[in-house]
């Protein structure tokens, strides 16, 4: 679930933290958050997780640290030196939750590879790949996109799940499509002559009602609100001054938007102190 949120602000399939995520060049802004980027987020995460094996020396230590955070991991190791006790994972003390997610990765390890050990048949998965990445615009609407691809917008959100707005930003220069839409996005966008983005910014003031605004843009308040993931205070008002995405001159009326941004609950627990 690349959409998947904790309570410690750890964000994605790789379950980042907005400063981690930083450090491995994982963009988060008003447009978009790369931490739910299933390539980007991919990568960062196996530059991140050999750094930590190269740290620490072993893939135990490195998936313990991924979770708990490396400072908790080095704590363990040195409280462990001055007793003069081993520094194998099973000999730290770590946080419980820790001391779980390791042998979880481990079992399912296990199980992957010899699942008929453990009774289990798993379903066969063709060793193809389902997606690839194409070069795109800098900004592009996410309808437009999906259209272009010949595939439903929630398809294509799926597979693109960082955009915070329903105008893709391809600051990267590509996006994620099935294989088999991949030439037939390039074709549709090579031929298409009209305005790729159909949405603008306008500056939202504190104490702007959000009815004014949509009615004045043609939307409805809630997917203004959708949109925008607006701070409002109880009389509906903007609690402070902010850019507002609406739909530019001449586009056409908005009355559903394909869900681009997570869920505000959280999805998973939160590490311990998270990577």
């Amino acid at each position: 679930n690349p959409h998947a949120y904790s309570r410690a602000k750890a964000s994605g399939l790789w379950q980042f933290i907005p400063s981690t995520g930083k450090n491995y060049g994982l963009r988060q802004d008003w447009w978009q958050d790369n931490r739910r980027d299933i390539v980007a987020a991919t990568h960062a995460a196996l530059n991140y997780l050999e750094r930590l094996h190269d740290m620490f020396g072993s893939w135990e230590l490195a998936l313990a640290a991924y979770n708990c955070g490396e400072g908790c991991v080095g704590r363990a190791i040195a409280a462990n030196q001055k007793r003069g006790l081993p520094t194998d994972f099973l000999s730290l003390r770590l946080p419980p939750e820790t001391m779980h997610y390791v042998p979880k990765l481990v079992a399912v390890k296990n199980i992957v590879l010899g699942p008929a050990l453990y009774g289990i048949e798993l379903e066969s998965i063709p060793d193809q790949p389902y997606f690839t990445t194409v070069a795109a615009p800098e900004k592009i609407d996410v309808k437009l996109a999906a259209r272009l691809a010949g595939m439903p917008e929630d398809e294509f959100v799926a597979l693109n799940p960082s955009h915070n707005k329903p105008v893709a930003v391809a600051h990267a220069g590509t996006l994620v499509l099935p294989l088999d839409k991949a030439d037939t996005f390039r074709a549709n966008l090579e031929s298409w002559d009209k305005p790729l983005v159909t949405w603008t910014t306008v500056p939202g003031r504190k104490g702007e009602a959000v009815d004014a605004i949509a009615r004045r843009y043609g939307l409805s308040a809630a997917t203004l609100k959708q949109v925008n993931n607006l701070h409002v205070n109880k009389k509906g008002r903007l609690t402070a001054a902010q850019p507002v995405l609406v739909p530019g001159r001449g586009a056409p009326v908005v009355t559903q938007v394909a869900a681009t941004r997570p869920a505000p609950a959280p999805l998973t627990a939160a590490p311990a102190k998270g990577a």
